[in-house]
């Protein structure tokens, strides 16, 4: 009883180690093919509708600070 469990344990080793072997080749196939299509990326797509409420939030934003600085300007005047 105790042969047949380390022969099935010596066994499923080599097994386990050639399906690690594997994986490692399909995760570093997969990854060069990633990196080749995302260098194929444009860079010059026209902006879209996240681009532009991104650009508004940056103005309000500038705005706001604007303001702000103006109102502290005032308050230092006024003690």
């Amino acid at each position: 009883m105790n042969s047949n469990v380390s022969l099935v344990i010596d066994g499923g080793l080599q097994i386990v180690g050639i399906i690690v072997l594997i994986l490692g080749i399909a995760v570093f196939l997969l990854w060069k093919s990633m990196n080749r299509q995302i260098k194929k990326i444009s860079t010059d797509l026209p902006e879209g509708p996240q681009d532009e409420r991104i650009a508004e939030d940056e103005h309000f934003t500038e705005e706001a600070v604007i303001r702000g600085e103006e109102e502290r300007d005032e308050d230092e005047q006024r003690t």
